[in-house]
């Protein structure tokens, strides 16, 4: 329930190079007078080294006037842009160069073994909100929860204004609303309080703190509702992703939560689904070492005892089942892009997802549930291009009827930005 970071344009931003320091030609008119000597008032000439220094001057202030771009602003003069100007989700291979050239130009260099610089190097394309994501964190830091809220708020721009958002849940203080700083001192002194415990307000050698301040959804049975709140974080440096204390205050100030989760003892419950969750991490990072990294492309049986042990209804179809799945889900695909789209997508492979809900032994509904989640694409590490289909066959058990419900046709998109 705390800040749903996933769904985590500013329009173009002014350059804010210093273009506007051009030449001045007066200037330099009165250099060339200086060597002829045309300069009454004056009571020495200027000699020619005082000359080149002047020039030289001339050359650095011209210099000055194509700075270096900042990765924010290598996001907003290139990135999105480039994402606005295409019909599609991901930048192609030349669309991901051009970008990744614009980084290079301007001193900022990716990590060789991040996702966006493999599919580079492989010679794919990226998606536009995965490559956003990454330079933000290359600028901003690995740990989003220690980004400033000015740093998410633009953030948040720039993921609507690709289309990838569809509105910014991060949010700036304006009027009357709780500022940064009484945030801090309202979080540390809620804590004090409660657990007795003196923090600090701002990071140290101890403690980690995360400040964020937007929209957030509660959801509490029957009264679900959305709240503007900030949202204070306190953790261990050496363990930035586990929160050990947090705070939230609507954005008047007023208390909605305290809490602390360090060193609680967990019950068997707890215990067991801890357990259960560790072993399906383990499990899932052989799958990912030994199949890749897209679990649409791993064995039925692989995707079945990791995930069905979750008590999702994960299955292995019968062959009818998936020939006809793959039958529809090409249908959908021609209505939507074309006739030729898969042809033109060329020598493709097919992942899917499948989980089967049988309601049979149910009074009311006795239906069959055949959920299909499935990939066309000839870039099976990436997602670099290609196709998804998701769509429900509902199968009646006492009139036989057979029916397809919410179906989704969209480009190929896995990205975690």
């Amino acid at each position: 329930m705390r800040e749903a970071e996933e769904r985590e344009i500013f329009q173009n931003a002014v350059d804010r190079r210093l273009s506007g320091l051009q030449e001045n030609p007066f200037l330099a008119q009165r250099i060339m007078n200086a060597e002829k000597g045309e300069i009454k008032p004056m009571k020495k000439k200027l000699t020619l080294s005082m000359v080149l220094v002047i020039v030289l001057l001339l050359i650095a202030v011209t210099a000055l006037a194509v700075a270096l771009l900042s990765p924010k602003e290598i996001v907003e003069q290139v990135a999105v842009p480039v994402a606005q100007s295409n019909e599609q989700e991901n930048y192609t291979y030349e669309e991901l160069a051009e970008l990744i050239r614009a980084l290079n130009e301007n001193g900022i260099t990716l990590d060789e073994g991040s996702k966006i610089m493999r599919a580079f190097q492989a010679g794919h394309g990226y998606w536009e909100k995965d490559a956003i994501h990454e330079i933000c964190l290359s600028a901003f830091g690995a740990n989003k929860s220690t980004w400033s809220i000015e740093q998410r708020y633009w953030y948040g721009e720039m993921m609507v204004a690709i289309g990838a958002w569809d509105s910014n849940i991060y949010m700036l203080p304006e009027g009357d609303d709780l500022t940064e700083p009484e945030a801090r001192r309202l979080a540390v002194d809620a804590l004090k309080k409660v657990y007795n415990v003196d923090l600090p307000t701002e990071t140290n050698e101890e403690w980690l703190i995360g400040a964020g301040f937007g929209s957030n959804y509660y959801d509490e049975g029957d009264d679900s509702y959305w709240i503007v709140e900030w949202h204070l974080g306190f953790s261990r440096p050496e363990k930035p992703d586990a929160l050990v204390y947090d705070v939230s205050f609507d954005r008047h100030g007023e208390n909605i939560q305290t809490e602390y989760h360090e060193e609680q003892e967990m019950d068997e419950r707890a215990l067991k689904l801890y357990t259960e969750l560790m072993t399906i991490a383990s499990k899932e990072k052989e799958a990912m070492e030994k199949y890749g990294e897209i679990m649409y492309f791993w064995p039925d049986e692989v995707k079945v005892e990791i995930y069905g042990a979750t008590g999702l209804p994960y299955a292995i179809p019968e062959q009818a089942q998936t020939d006809q799945a793959m039958k529809d889900a090409k249908r959908f695909i021609t209505e939507k892009y074309g006739q030729d789209a898969l042809a033109n997508l060329g020598d493709y492979q097919v992942g899917y997802l499948f989980q089967k809900l049988d309601d049979e032994e149910d009074i009311e509904t006795k239906m069959t549930q055949l959920m299909w989640d499935i990939m066309f694409t000839t870039d099976p590490e990436f997602l670099s291009d290609g196709y998804r289909v998701q769509f429900q066959r509902v199968i009646d058990h006492e009139t036989g009827e057979e029916n397809i419900v919410d179906v989704i046709v969209e480009h190929a998109n896995l990205g975690s930005g």
